[in-house]
């Protein structure tokens, strides 16, 4: 028995030490193709990270001193061989339009796009939720009406137009928040925090609300099969209050699927705060990476295009966890 149960721990920990390492190489494999694709785009867009090509105040003598001094006169696939070699060594290059390592670079604008991806992650969830249990709770309410129509139609409209209509209407039309940058020049001091909140405002909500459309109806339709599962009719036939039904029982049964959601959600809000960054020229990670890519700054680029890949699969590997604690049914099945 003792043996059976020791090839058993050795078994399972084979099997957990065989998918981690499937998982590795399939996101070596993908952060691989990330960066091949993102270099051969960069190499066939026109222009060069020294300026157009058409530019008369650069002589071609002067043109071709400067792509030697940047190593941009040798041929591509010499370039990305260089790229990969200091990369396997956790150098990520210099960043040709700045003159500063690319690390250096990418460690300034992660901060931002975290705290805005942060904030707005927490407030889908907080707000998704609450919603998605109202409506459940009582399902000719306003909360149901806002999840069945409501909050959808936000999650229909493209960032970029939610953020213009955003701008337009409480930062030009009522001045109650500013429209762009993260601080104002006055804002230091005492009076940094609040400033630094009502700059996050805006960006905030224009990546949450969509999210939180999402949030909600998977919540409505988990609260609603928790509130007409037999352990809430066992509940209420044994004289439980209906609240007590609601928030004890049949919430959390419901956050199951809220868990799996929240590591699902940090590709998307990430993905989609590159596009908010840009609207709202928050100083993030999305603002970074379309300065690099007009300024054909392929160091950068790749640098940043590759943190954003690196914080998709870490959502997706959340996601995958966050499931498995949830459903017993998705772990390991014990060996026969």
């Amino acid at each position: 028995m003792a043996e059976r149960d020791t090839e058993t721990v050795w078994g399972r920990r084979g099997r957990r030490a065989a998918r981690v390492l499937r998982r590795a190489g399939a996101w070596l494999v993908t952060l691989l193709l990330v960066l091949v694709l993102v270099f051969v785009l960069l190499e066939a867009a026109p222009g060069s990270a020294v300026g157009p090509g058409d530019d008369p105040s650069v002589s071609a003598a002067d043109r071709a001193r400067l792509e030697a001094a940047l190593g941009l006169d040798r041929p591509a696939p010499e370039r990305f061989a260089r790229y990969l070699r200091g990369l396997l060594r956790g150098d990520l290059g210099t960043s040709l339009s700045r003159s500063r390592p690319v690390a250096a670079v990418l460690g300034e604008a992660l901060g931002p796009t975290l705290l805005l991806s942060g904030t707005a992650l927490a407030a889908a969830f907080a707000l998704g939720i609450a919603l998605g249990t109202r409506a459940a709770a009582r399902p000719r309410g306003l909360a149901a009406w806002a999840v069945r129509f409501g909050l959808p139609a936000l999650d229909a409209a493209p960032p970029f137009w939610l953020g213009l209509v955003a701008i337009l209407a409480f930062a030009w039309k009522l001045g109650w928040l500013p429209a762009s940058h993260m601080r104002s020049p006055a804002g230091s001091g005492p009076a940094a925090p609040l400033d630094l909140l009502a700059h996050l405002a805006l960006p905030m909500g224009v990546l949450a609300l969509p999210s939180a459309a999402a949030v909600a109806r998977h919540q409505w339709d988990a609260m609603r099969r928790a509130l007409a599962s037999p352990a809430a009719a066992t509940a209420r036939a044994l004289g439980v209050p209906e609240r007590r039904v609601i928030w004890h029982h049949a919430f959390r049964a419901a956050l199951q699927p809220a868990l799996v959601l929240l590591g699902l959600g940090l590709p998307a809000l990430v993905g989609g705060a590159a596009v908010v960054e840009v609207v709202f020229s928050w100083p993030g990670l999305g603002s970074l990476t379309q300065r690099a890519l007009l300024a054909r700054d392929a160091p950068l680029a790749l640098g940043s295009l590759l943190l954003y890949a690196l914080l998709v699969l870490a959502g997706g590997a959340l996601a995958e966890l966050l499931a498995r604690r949830a459903d017993p049914r998705l772990r390991e099945e014990p060996p026969r």
